[in-house]
């Protein structure tokens, strides 16, 4: 049990430190926002790669923010009944719901890896006057994906721990 819970708690850490640096992205957006506003209003010079970048940055940080957000329960629920349960009964009903999630994930994460090798391999590029290249930005949904599937994973086994103990689990 002790090697089970060390390995959840690595994908606790993992995901805390990808989570704090994927945080730092959004700083990144408002930089290069920034920057386009002052060309544009103040320098009358706007950039053809400004919104675009400020996109990808924001949606690399919204994907690998998942896993991240499942650790602190962030995700949102229906309160209704789930509020009043006991600890043992919320964990018996997350682990259930953990096991369906899985399955989306894997298909989701089959599709997202088959859609970033397939854009790897012809180069594709961004339709936009920039022509950036897509499949950078691609890469990161599959990273993003395993990552959350991971902490769906260490959350059901630390859901049938409590669910089958009555206890949580620790180091």
């Amino acid at each position: 049990m002790r090697k089970l819970a060390s390995v959840v708690h690595y994908v606790d850490v993992v995901n805390l430190w990808v989570g704090r640096l994927a945080a730092y992205l959004v700083l990144g957006m408002v930089v290069v926002l920034i920057y386009e506003v002052v060309l544009r209003y103040v320098f009358e010079s706007p950039t053809i790669w400004a919104h675009e970048t400020a996109q990808w940055l924001y949606g690399m940080h919204f994907i690998l923010l998942g896993g991240f957000v499942l650790i602190y329960g962030a995700h949102v629920k229906m309160d209704i009944l789930y509020s009043r349960w006991s600890a043992r009964t919320k964990a018996r009903v997350d682990s259930v719901t953990a096991i369906l999630i899985l399955f989306f994930l894997a298909a989701f994460l089959w599709q997202a890896i088959g859609g970033a090798y397939h854009s790897f391999t012809i180069r594709e590029v961004s339709f936009s006057a920039w022509h950036p290249p897509i499949w950078i930005f691609k890469c990161f949904f599959p990273t993003g994906v395993f990552l959350i599937l991971l902490q769906v994973i260490a959350r059901f086994i630390r859901d049938a721990h409590l669910a089958i103990t009555g206890k949580e689990l620790s180091l």
